[in-house]
């Protein structure tokens, strides 16, 4: 499924109340060793735990059910899923939360089974959605789900129409919302399992990303040194790289490993002789929707998925072939290359100017808020100089500061910021490599082409390596992206917290809250990870300087660690436009 199929999956759950309850509750002992399961990926003791769990709550438990479909689910028992799911809508009652994540898992799943427009499934997954919406309007990634749906069955304006309803909610999700506005200048996104965005630098030293490796056929392999079944694919995978060398395919390993030294040294015992990129950060990972290892996906010259397994087993190296080898012979398809590389375009689009929109897409810059008269004048002036805008900030010992956000922040004695021209050269590298692919599909904006890509302004680790695209631990990183937003919501930010803990493996740690710092309103929530052996900490706070949507992310290896550094930010300033 790729990154633009249904996302209920994101909203799964225990309710407060059952978490709350005393450790000696045999209720709460099963729930808890159930997720406990799950997160070691042991998926038939965790069923076994949340049957107990079922049991116990004389099978009334809604939130219980939902994880009995979870793990069945990942499982491969859709059926069973389903089933379960179904029973979790009946239990809900009048919880309409918990029947509207229900409704959305059922859509979830009814759309993974499904096939061609006609299938009745999609019929199916559309009825629950409208089910969804009809107890909860306001869930805005319903409309999402639902557009994905339409557009699937070839229902463009119906489906276009959500995907509008979507991207002018509040608070969506920023990466959901880059898909839906290029599903929206490209209807053909949804119909086709397009592989998300990444972008890194491997242990090669090779920029890899979406665009780069374009009109090749890829091999991801998900995998970890810790992981028994990927250590024994090695030699298959090494015996792919032999017999396709030399032509248009690349493979490409991706590791969940969480320690850079036993990772480096596998590599060079085993001559693992392919590009190979260790995700300590999760990003790719979670934007693959990699829950089970090793993982292996194949995308065409197009970027389109064409195959996805997960497991190892003796078929695996002809299946392997079998996908490759469909994927070599298949030529680009030039409509799917143009919704590969389709822009995010930024404003509503609606229904009926879908031709209109996917034929002459404006300029990422369009529509901008109203801007104060100050900022006017800051935007008249000529090319912003290396030092000035929102990567201006300056660092002073362990003080950085931006003019621009009208920010302060002492961050941890004894750190090392990176340099603002590293940060500069990264920054270039993502704005280049968007540009070139609107470019490739609209040369005709080459005069007046503008993008808003994120941008990381601050990145600062304890031992002063990597720069905010690879992540050192402990390490703090902050990226901003202009935003038309006047407050944030915590409703949205609980539901965005939510829905990254599920999608990325990780555990919310708490309820998302919101704080104060200087009269300054902030959003945060921490989240817990399981690798391996090993325990990753990160915490994500929110929050609006100037025009911009600050991101400011905690990476850690312990909670002491978390804290420590989250305590740095009470005494961040940011001047609000009214002072």
């Amino acid at each position: 499924m790729n990154r633009a199929a249904l996302s209920i999956l994101l909203f799964i759950a225990a309710p407060a109340a059952i978490l709350a309850q005393n450790s000696s509750d045999p209720l709460a002992q099963a729930l808890a060793q159930g997720d406990i399961y799950q997160s070691k990926r042991k998926y038939d003791l965790a069923l076994d735990a949340y049957h107990k769990v079922d049991k116990l709550c004389h099978h009334s438990s809604a939130p219980c059910y939902l994880k009995i479909a979870s793990v069945e689910r990942k499982l491969g028992d859709f059926s069973s899923a389903l089933e379960d799911a179904k029973r979790a809508e009946k239990a809900a009652a009048d919880n309409k939360a918990i029947a509207v994540q229900a409704h959305l898992f059922r859509a979830t799943l009814l759309t993974q089974m499904s096939g061609k427009p006609g299938d009745k499934k999609l019929r199916e997954a559309e009825e629950e959605l409208r089910q969804a919406l009809a107890l909860d309007s306001t869930t805005a990634i319903t409309h999402f789900d639902l557009g994905m749906v339409l557009l699937k069955q070839e229902r463009d304006p119906e489906g276009l129409a959500e995907m509008n309803s979507y991207v002018s909610a509040p608070n969506t999700d920023p990466a959901t919302a880059i898909e839906a506005r290029r599903i929206i200048a490209s209807p053909i996104r949804a119909r086709a399992p397009f592989a998300p965005d990444f972008s890194f630098t491997t242990h090669e030293n090779e920029n890899l990303s979406n665009a780069s490796l374009r009109g090749k056929v890829v091999l991801l392999d998900f995998w970890g040194t810790w992981c028994p079944p990927c250590r024994q694919s090695v030699p298959v995978v090494r015996v792919l790289q032999k017999k396709y060398a030399g032509k248009m395919f690349q493979i490409v390993g991706i590791s969940s490993d969480d320690d850079e030294e036993v990772w480096r040294t596998f590599i060079q015992a085993q001559q693992m002789s392919w590009s190979e990129y260790i995700d300590l950060s999760g990003t790719v990972q979670q934007a693959f929707k990699i829950d089970s290892f090793p993982t292996y996906i194949v995308l065409d010259k197009d970027g389109v998925i064409r195959y996805r397994q997960s497991g190892f087993g003796e078929t695996s190296q002809a299946d392997l072939e079998e996908a490759i080898n469909k994927a070599l012979k298949r030529e680009s398809d030039p409509k799917l290359a143009a919704a590969a590389l389709a822009e995010a375009h930024p404003t509503s689009a609606s229904a009926s100017s879908t031709n209109a929109v996917a034929a002459q897409p404006a300029p990422a810059s369009a529509a901008p808020r109203t801007a104060s008269p100050a900022r006017e004048a800051k935007s008249e002036s000529s090319s912003p100089s290396p030092s000035s805008g929102v990567e201006g900030g300056i660092v002073s010992g362990n003080i950085y500061k931006n003019q621009m956000l009208g920010m302060s922040y002492e961050f941890p004695r004894g750190w090392i910021a990176a340099s603002s021209d590293s940060l500069r050269a990264l920054n270039e590298r993502f704005e280049a490599s968007a540009k070139a692919a609107i470019l490739q599909a609209h040369p005709e904006l080459a005069d007046t082409l503008r993008t808003n890509v994120p941008k990381t302004i601050f990145y600062a680790s304890r031992k002063g390596i990597w720069d905010g695209q690879h992540i050192e631990f402990p390490s703090i990183r902050i990226t901003a992206v202009p935003s038309r937003l006047d407050e944030l919501s915590l409703d949205a930010f609980r539901q965005l917290a939510t829905s990254r803990a599920t999608a990325s493996g990780m555990k919310l740690v708490g309820d998302a809250a919101g704080f104060q710092v200087n009269g300054h309103k902030f959003l945060r929530a921490d989240f817990e990870r399981t690798i391996g052996a090993s325990h990753i900490y990160q915490s994500i706070v929110q929050t609006l300087a100037s025009e911009y949507l600050l991101n400011i992310e905690v990476f850690a290896l312990s909670t002491d660690e978390l804290q420590q550094v989250e305590g740095t930010l009470k005494a961040i300033s940011i001047a609000d436009e009214d002072q």
